[in-house]
């Protein structure tokens, strides 16, 4: 993994775009709207900074961008986050990677505490978390809306 670079632009519009990778997430964003979460992620990261730490996974044979993953805190929780291509959907890919920006955050920054949000229904990133050693702690009913269908949000956490 690296930290989100400029170049990274393509990638990170495609994992915005592409419906498959916001089918639990939420309605296909603009153009502008994806800009600026990019933007945000670009600026130099510390554990004051109010914008979150993003990294690009990479293949470790092709060097191949497969998704993005990391967190932001707040001095209290470090919330985790991840989107991958649908090509790599399925591959331990996204338990691979947070688990090692869980242990990084933890090593490098003395964050002890994680937490994600996982809208009811995507089993597969319940998964991912699971593998992590995330627990479901708890449910937030019909928080939000995807699609014009109410769905609730399923919180987990894990503190070291």
């Amino acid at each position: 993994m690296r930290q989100l670079q400029s170049s990274d632009w393509p990638l990170f519009l495609q994992l915005h775009k592409e419906p498959q990778v916001l089918r639990y997430c939420y309605d296909m964003p603009s153009e502008a709207f994806v800009r600026n979460r990019f933007e945000q992620r670009l600026a130099k990261w510390d554990t004051d900074a109010q914008h979150p730490l993003c990294f690009v996974v990479l293949d470790k044979h092709t060097n191949n961008a497969l998704g993005v993953t990391g967190f932001t805190y707040d001095q209290v929780y470090a919330e985790l986050g991840y989107l991958f291509l649908p090509q790599y959907f399925n591959q331990g890919f996204a338990s691979e990677s947070l688990r090692a920006v869980i242990e990084w955050a933890w090593q490098q920054c003395n964050i002890n505490q994680f937490k994600a949000v996982v809208t009811k229904g995507n089993i597969g990133s319940e998964k991912v978390l699971q593998k992590c050693g995330l627990t479901l702690t708890s449910i937030n009913p019909q928080s939000h809306t995807i699609k014009n269908t109410l769905y609730d949000d399923l919180i987990y956490s894990l503190k070291l």
